[in-house]
Parts: structure tokens; C-alpha cells; sequence
């Protein structure tokens, strides 16, 4: 199953071997980043309707963070894929 789409695919396809590692690497830490965010916000969504507020304010932090997370996801495993498969000449 793949789950970087192919015409993104080949755009990561021509960046070189050792971007492509550092890239992925970012891209991995920005997706746990935006799942600490969710937690943090869902958390705080609880905790605010426990007192009584509305949580509605927390579902922009929510899904904000969600997409860059899911965009963040597809890119490290797209870049890392390709750094695992391609040699070190680059070829």
C-alpha cells in the first residue's frame, strides 16, 4: 500500500540522497510535534467544558493541527522511503 501519491512522488524522486534524509527527519518530527498539539489540545477542550466554557475554540487548533500533521506524515515517509532507496552513489 502506498501512501505517498504518485505525482508527489515524483517530485521526491529528484532531490538527492542526503536531503532527502534530513527532509524526512523534519518532516517526522514536525508530524510528532502536531500530534502533541492535538493531545494538548483535546486536553485542554476537556478540561475548559469541565468549568463550563464552550471547547469550540480549541477545533481550530484541532483540525490545524491534524492537516499539517497528516501533510507531515505523508512527506517523511515519502522522503525517508526514497533516502532508504536509493544507494549511497546516488543512483
Amino acid at each position: 500500500m502506498k501512501i505517498v501519491p504518485t505525482r508527489v512522488e515524483e517530485q521526491i524522486n529528484r532531490v538527492d540522497r542526503t536531503p532527502s534524509l534530513i527532509i524526512g527527519i523534519i518532516s517526522a518530527l514536525v508530524a510528532l510535534w502536531c500530534v502533541y498539539s492535538v493531545f494538548w489540545a483535546i486536553y485542554a477542550a476537556m478540561m475548559l467544558s469541565s468549568v463550563g466554557w464552550s471547547p469550540v475554540s480549541a477545533i481550530f487548533s484541532i483540525v490545524f493541527y491534524g492537516v499539517i500533521g497528516v501533510i507531515a506524515v505523508i512527506s517523511a515517509v515519502g522522503f525517508l522511503t526514497h533516502y532508504k532507496g536509493t544507494d549511497a552513489k546516488g543512483s
